[in-house]
């Protein structure tokens, strides 16, 4: 079963005309992005420049992304995020990791899993020519 997210954002992330694939901004600030896939990538781009920018823990991604500044409950959100993604809070990670706890991520945003042919499909969704993706997603609601 595909699982839908509201705007096709699944990471709940606020808005910015640079977002590739952002196709309007929601009353609340909240990007609108034309597939779920452009919202994960959209997402991924982001959570990798938090880490490029020295946002290199989930402690301090997670205090950038989801501040308690915004009436988040932060801690909560890094003890979700480490537990269910086996990452140490203060461990440094690189651009590489982002994808082990993106899932977590949206799993605290959405209360929605995050299958992984999700995030293979939000990587090369802009590359894939349509009936691929296609096969793909039936062959997902099938097993």
């Amino acid at each position: 079963m595909l699982t839908t997210f509201k705007n096709n954002n699944p990471g709940n992330i606020r808005w910015n005309s640079k977002f590739k694939g952002v196709v309007g901004k929601s009353a609340n600030g909240f990007a609108i992005f034309s597939s779920k896939y452009a919202g994960l990538a959209a997402m991924e781009n982001l959570l990798k420049n938090y880490i490029k920018k020295g946002y290199n823990t989930l402690e301090k991604i997670l205090n950038r992304y989801a501040p308690p500044s915004d009436n988040n409950n932060t801690e909560k959100y890094i003890q979700f995020v480490a537990q269910r993604s086996k990452i140490n809070r203060t461990a440094i990670l690189t651009p590489d990791q982002v994808e082990k706890f993106i899932p977590a991520m949206v799993k605290m945003e959405t209360g929605k899993d995050l299958g992984k042919l999700d995030l293979f499909l939000s990587r090369n969704w802009s590359k894939m020519p349509f009936i691929i993706i296609a096969s793909l997603l039936i062959f997902k609601k099938l097993f």
